[in-house]
């Protein structure tokens, strides 16, 4: 008896002692349910049931038989349940976040993580390598643009992000770089093809010092009312293979509306 659901129509039969509830019990038809109980005496070389007054009697192998099967099906039954995940089992929690939703929502993700465990937070800006990272397991979540990326990733969308001139518009265009948005290509050209950047920095703390003689490019949620030829999704960055292990869904469901509430930077 290697089928499981032949299993099933088995302990059906030994409750019921009848095709038809036995079908009824387990939702199929009862043409199925006689079929695979042929099947069963064929291969275990018992009839396992014999008609009577009562119905459908089980022999004494069935008899035998039947506490075995209800254990090993309680055991496959357990081995295939998820396990209960605690935060409090947690051993270290790694996040890489782009800026500026680090700056704005990493202490407040900090805080929510907070009030279930004391595990060990690492939350460093998103880089060259979190993508690497994340598929060594060793990065749990990462928040970033969504774009293409292979199978091997799972991307969650979180809102849509719009991108504005800001600052000195007389002065020079300072190209803020983000790894993995902007570092290959000009998105700042799609405002205005004329624009040329002079001054190029990772760095949001001295992007913003820059803004009283510069311009730059400010990212900010989308809005209706808002006209701009830059568009980027957010999204939540994880391996594929893990995005329903307990940690990750936890982390997820727990950093996801504190992300979604990003309100921008103050650029003055």
């Amino acid at each position: 008896m290697t089928d499981l659901n032949a299993l099933n129509v088995f302990l059906a039969l030994m409750q019921t002692h009848s095709t038809q509830r036995a079908a009824a019990k387990l939702g199929r038809s009862q043409s199925y349910v006689s079929k695979v109980l042929a099947q069963l005496r064929e291969e275990l070389d018992d009839q396992l049931f014999l008609r009577s007054v009562d119905g459908l009697a089980p022999t004494e192998y069935a008899k035998a038989i039947e506490p075995k099967v209800k254990a090993a099906l309680e055991q496959v039954q357990l081995a295939i349940e998820p396990e209960v995940f605690s935060p409090k089992s947690i051993d270290k929690i790694t996040l890489h976040i782009v800026e500026p939703y680090l700056i704005a929502c990493g202490k407040d993700i900090i805080k929510a993580i907070r009030q279930y465990t004391q595990a060990p937070i690492e939350i460093l800006q998103w880089n060259k390598t979190s993508e690497s990272l994340i598929l060594a397991e060793e990065v749990d979540i990462g928040v970033h643009a969504l774009n293409d990326k292979p199978q091997t990733f799972y991307q969650r969308r979180i809102h849509r992000g719009t991108g504005q001139l800001h600052g000195n518009l007389d002065g020079e265009f300072v190209k803020y770089v983000v790894p993995g948005v902007n570092d290959h290509n000009d998105l700042f050209k799609l405002l205005d093809p004329k624009l040329t950047a002079t001054i190029f920095t990772d760095n949001h703390a001295l992007m913003v010092q820059l803004l009283d003689e510069c311009c730059t490019i400010r990212y900010l949620p989308e809005s209706k009312k808002s006209e701009t030829s830059i568009l980027l999704d957010l999204a939540l960055i994880v391996k594929s293979s893990r995005r329903n292990s307990g940690k990750i869904k936890w982390l997820m469901e727990l950093i996801s509306p504190i992300v979604d509430k990003y309100k921008p930077l103050s650029y003055s």
